[in-house]
Formats: structure tokens, C-alpha cells, sequence
């Protein structure tokens, strides 16, 4: 068992972070202490970190609650939590995308501020 701030290090979110996807009905209800600390189990932390990859591309809280609760009913679900993560995944690509495109951009801009150019 881990507690909340070995969690918070591994996964590399804050501690108040935990507690709010604890209040938001994403992470069960932590196991506690003979203190009444939180402890927490790896696949709890295998979960975090999945959660902060899914934030990390854009996914609402909301949309991973979804996500979650379709995990608890089963693998009747997967069909439906397969294309949340399809429809997360292209969000994702689409976004790649669109910063390869600024890239460029500022590419062609550095040129011609190297050639001497003033726009």
C-alpha cells in the first residue's frame, strides 16, 4: 500500500489533485490507515497515471467519469469504451496535427529572419 503523497510523487500530479478525482467519482474511496491516512494499492496508481494521460490529451473529467463507470460495469461495455478512447486517440492526432502546422510556420518565419528579412 502507498500512501497519498508516494501516489502524488510516482504519478507526478499534487495530492489535492487525488482527492478531487476522489470527490469526482474516478477513483474509489481510498483504504485507510490505523491514522485515517489514505493508502493506496498499484492498481490504484496504474489508474492515476492513466487518468493524468488521458487529461494530459484533453480529456474532460466529466468524459473519463463516463469512462470509468463504464470500466465498473463490466466488459459488456467495452465496445462503448473503446470508441471513447478511439474518438480521444484522433482528438489527439488531430491536435499533433494542427501543432505540426504552427511548427511549420514558425520554421518559414525563422528563414526569413535569418535571410535578413523584416516580416
Amino acid at each position: 500500500m502507498l500512501t497519498i503523497g508516494e501516489v502524488a510523487k510516482s504519478v507526478g500530479i499534487n495530492i489535492g489533485a487525488i482527492r478531487f478525482y476522489e470527490r469526482k467519482g474516478l477513483l474509489e474511496p481510498a483504504a485507510r490507515s490505523e491514522q485515517n491516512n489514505r493508502l493506496y494499492t498499484e492498481n490504484e496508481l496504474n489508474w492515476l497515471v492513466f487518468i493524468k494521460c488521458l487529461r494530459e490529451t484533453g480529456m474532460s473529467v466529466d468524459d473519463i467519469k463516463m469512462y470509468y463507470d463504464k470500466v465498473k460495469e463490466g466488459t459488456s461495455t467495452l465496445p462503448e469504451r473503446i470508441q471513447l478512447i478511439q474518438d480521444q486517440k484522433q482528438k489527439l492526432l488531430d491536435d499533433i496535427e494542427a501543432k505540426k502546422n504552427q511548427l511549420v510556420h514558425l520554421e518559414r518565419k525563422l528563414e526569413r529572419y535569418y535571410r535578413g528579412e523584416n516580416y
